[in-house]
């Protein structure tokens, strides 16, 4: 059985997705298990189960030329990541300057398998120096920001989407 949270998040996550995303260009999909969000995107994944183009760890490096992608996603990839700031790093190396960096990262519903962290806005700011980022909060939905904006002044956030340029 689902857990309704990640129901929910997922929907969220992808209605901003069809929003926000504007994958161009030679596009990375780090993360992209079963998932296929782009056809021309390389797919990069450590389970060699899913079918990537490319088995690979993004924290322990790649061999992907430097400058060499307009965009890169990593959709719910970043919370599970032992070392998540190497990962970043390693992206920053192989994204072009003025490429596009697109995160989605859940923040407050049920674990599910192996998640190493929780971020803040401030903790992906921090982590994305070398980028213009934009972080858009994902809330939950009108019926709930109508509660939560009454009682807690929309103090529950699910997740956060982030939009990140390479400077």
């Amino acid at each position: 059985m689902r857990h309704r949270g990640k129901t929910y998040w997922r929907r969220r996550r992808d209605k901003l997705l069809k929003a926000h995303v504007a994958a161009e260009g030679k596009i990375l999909d780090i993360g992209c298990g079963w998932r296929v969000y782009s056809e021309d995107a390389v797919r990069l994944d450590v389970d060699p189960g899913c079918n990537p183009d490319v088995v690979a760890d993004i924290q322990k490096g790649t061999d992907f030329p430097d400058n060499h992608f307009d965009t890169v996603l990593m959709f719910d990839v970043l919370e599970h990541l032992e070392f998540p700031q190497k990962a970043l790093d390693e992206v920053k190396r192989v994204l072009k300057p003025g490429g596009t960096l697109y995160i989605t990262v859940p923040f407050c519903f049920p674990r599910h398998g192996v998640e190493y962290y929780r971020f803040s806005d401030l903790a992906l700011n921090k982590m994305l120096e070398g980028f213009e980022v934009q972080i858009i909060p994902v809330k939950k939905g009108k019926f709930w920001n109508l509660i939560w904006n009454y009682y807690m002044q929309d103090a529950i956030i699910e997740g956060y989407f982030v939009r990140a340029r390479k400077k």
